[in-house]
């Protein structure tokens, strides 16, 4: 265990959902900087503060909880959750703090997508969803492949109020997952079929401790 080693939840919506990682990282690092809290930093030539985000979340996407840690050089006053909430920009919320007594990784996720589709939408994602998708992707020259079911425990998918509603629950590997919007791309591609997602949030996300 490190002495003041805390851990931050925090629930992430729109316009906030659009800042970066790097940005976001830079954003707490100012707030704690305001309420005049002293962070640790890394030793070398570029030294920057000890904040780590576990597992991320993309740009653009809305998310109940996301976690970061960070080490300050003091003990944390009891009322650090209402001080930062009093100065954070439009969709972010401070949920809770706790010392970080141990290590802990990402186990599984629940997503829920929002898709503007046809009538028959649900009909074909299923048939696609039986023929074992893969998600393709190409990067400097390189192309991985990750075959949906290897990550994908369940879904389901049902029309809601004009929409298409898709619940995903996706699980972690060896710190690899797949992204549910991913998996709408290739079906459209396969398909042919138009589909815009209106909004992609992750619900709720699992741990696990790391002995």
């Amino acid at each position: 265990m490190l002495a003041n080693r805390y851990r931050f939840y925090f629930s992430r919506d729109l316009p906030a959902a659009f800042i970066s990682h790097l940005d976001m990282t830079r954003l707490f690092e100012r707030l704690f900087r305001r309420l005049n809290i002293k962070l640790k930093f890394t030793q070398g030539f570029n030294p920057h503060p000890k904040i780590v985000f576990i597992l991320p979340m993309p740009v653009g996407l809305c998310s109940k909880e996301e976690i970061f840690e960070v080490e300050c050089e003091q003990e944390l006053e009891s009322s650090i959750i209402e001080s930062l909430n009093k100065i954070l920009p439009e969709g972010l919320k401070m949920l809770k703090v706790e010392l970080a007594t141990d290590k802990i990784q990402v186990s599984d996720m629940y997503y829920q997508c929002f898709v503007e589709a046809e009538e028959e939408f649900c009909k074909f994602f299923d048939e696609y969803m039986g023929k074992s998708p893969a998600i393709k992707k190409e990067k400097e020259g390189k192309v991985t492949v990750k075959h949906v079911w290897d990550f994908l425990l369940s879904y389901e998918c049902e029309k809601v109020d004009g929409n298409v509603k898709i619940n995903f629950h996706i699980n972690v590997v060896n710190g690899s997952y797949i992204k549910p919007e991913d998996i709408l791309r290739e079906f459209s591609q396969e398909y042919n079929i138009e589909c815009r997602i209106v909004r992609v949030e992750r619900v709720k996300v699992n741990y696990k401790r790391v002995i």
